[in-house]
């Protein structure tokens, strides 16, 4: 049996998940969560540790939503959105507790004190015994969920996850952290969570390549490190080969500028900040690549609107650019081509990645991000699509990540 918690975190170190492998299906192992809440009349799980067939997902995001002890081959992960939280049993004076199956991966959750019929809008907080990461940070954004990292049984195959384990060797681990910097916008305290690799060298002669990450609405700079398993991803791909040893940086759009998401003024702070704030700042405190042909760019979301603003209008801050359920030309019926100039300006670009779930159906973001890879790739752009079965969640979005670290990003520097 594996128990995976922080022992200092509270006095009974039962709590926090713990993971036993049983042997049988449809997994090989089981995750049991407990919960302290003696005061609630109720305690609910949400997260994405509920499963669905592909086709049942729906225009209103509901799904099937079943626990992993009902998992079949072909599900993927989601989280819940219309579904009620699932009850969790009280087992002792205000102790509750639920177990069910997980196949391989991480997985998000967090818990709802009391009743709540739509789990969207509930409000979640995470497992104290088990705090994600950056969580408690001095300066760190908000967090409202936990991560449970579950092994894989070769016995009973589910997912080709295991780059989204903790790599099995401390000595090949980056580290995370956060830092604070002086925003350009408004010169406010801002924070970004920074990865940086196994053996990182700040006096090494060479730059290391930067890899800058986006999250999506509702999201900070600890999300990619968190719910995204961002830290893992970039250990396994260094320590397969598939890129070179790199820095990581995760911003934050949060409460940036006055303007509303997804309009010319916000793509226009975000361009400004991360131009004259965030760049600035990552150059002068760490060694690392200083033009575009040594960065890269990926964001999920708004944030993959956010990257595609910038392939527009400052194409020369970033060689790779992963593009993913990018929530941009929401409410038209295509996707909005480069201008000629605008491919122009790109003409170096040496890889984009354009990648969603085939049943987001948010807006359109998935039929929006399949049509513009035809498009960008019509125009002469070096598109690589990939495309999953899945909704607008994070099981698409690290697969997104890993496929981009291994099949684009920082190509000419890999060994």
């Amino acid at each position: 049996m594996t128990s995976q918690h922080t022992p200092d975190a509270v006095e009974d170190a039962s709590f926090g998940p713990t993971i036993v492998h049983t042997g049988t299906g449809p997994s090989g192992y089981e995750v049991t969560l407990r919960y302290a809440a003696p005061e609630a009349e109720a305690v609910g799980l949400v997260g994405d540790v509920f499963f669905t067939q592909p086709e049942a997902i729906g225009p209103d995001l509901s799904h099937e939503a079943r626990l992993g002890d009902e998992w079949k081959p072909g599900d993927v992960a989601m989280p819940l959105m219309v579904a009620p939280p699932v009850p969790l049993t009280q087992v002792a004076d205000g102790v509750w507790e639920i177990s069910f199956a997980l196949p391989v991966g991480t997985y998000s959750y967090g818990f709802v004190e009391g009743e709540c019929s739509i789990a969207l809008v509930c409000t979640s907080s995470l497992d104290p015994a088990n705090p994600p990461v950056l969580s408690g940070t001095a300066a760190a954004s908000a967090q409202h969920l936990s991560q449970v990292h579950v092994p894989f049984d070769p016995d009973f195959p589910t997912y080709e996850a295991t780059y989204e384990l903790p790599l099995d060797t401390g000595s090949g681990r980056g580290e995370v952290s956060l830092v604070t910097y002086v925003g350009a916008l408004d010169g406010a305290e801002r924070p970004l969570g920074v990865y940086v690799p196994a053996g990182y060298d700040p006096d090494r002669a060479e730059p290391y390549p930067l890899l800058v990450l986006s999250h999506g609405a509702g999201g900070n700079e600890t999300t990619w490190f968190s719910e995204g398993a961002a830290a893992n991803l970039l250990d396994h791909a260094i320590a397969d080969g598939a890129i070179p040893p790199v820095v990581a940086i995760t911003t934050d759009f949060s409460g940036l500028g006055e303007t509303a998401m997804g309009t010319d003024a916000f793509y226009a702070d975000y361009r400004d900040e991360l131009i004259e704030g965030v760049l600035p700042f990552v150059e002068r405190e760490f060694n690392v690549a200083t033009t575009g042909e040594g960065r890269a760019f990926g964001g999920l979301s708004m944030g993959g609107a956010l990257g595609l603003s910038l392939l527009r209008t400052e194409p020369a801050l970033f060689d790779w650019w992963g593009l993913w359920s990018a929530a941009a030309d929401l409410g038209e019926n295509e996707p909005a081509p480069l201008t000629d100039s605008q491919l122009a300006a790109a003409g170096h670009v040496q890889g984009v990645h354009i990648g969603t779930g085939r049943q987001d159906y948010l807006e359109g973001i998935g039929a929006l991000s399949m049509a513009r890879a035809d498009v960008f790739a019509s125009q002469g752009l070096p598109v690589t699509s990939f495309d999953v079965d899945g909704g607008h969640a994070w099981q698409v979005w690290r697969r997104e990540l890993d496929d981009f670290l291994r099949r684009v990003a920082f190509a000419d520097a890999a060994e």
